[in-house]
């Protein structure tokens, strides 16, 4: 039990200190309401954002499984309704 009333004997003291001193500061600061606030003023700058890489992904790569011929092959209309 004397544990305990020590414990808060010191928390109690160390409030009222803390309060005595945001009173003192508050007496030689002067209320907050007296102190000019600068305006700020948002100037929006451009960004520079990342440019794409100029590496090729693999997927991006021409790859040699030999299905393009070199060859063109013309194309043949088919009617309309006929499947191939």
């Amino acid at each position: 039990m004397s544990r305990n009333v020590t414990i808060l004997i010191v928390i109690l003291v160390i409030v009222l200190i803390a309060g005595y001193l945001v009173w003192l500061r508050n007496k030689f600061m002067g209320p907050a309401a007296a102190s000019p606030i600068p305006q700020v003023t948002m100037i929006a700058t451009p960004t520079l954002e990342p440019s794409p890489s100029q590496i090729a992904s693999p997927s991006a790569t021409a790859s040699a499984s030999g299905k393009a011929s070199p060859t063109a092959k013309a194309k043949t209309a088919t009617p309309a309704g006929v499947k191939r």
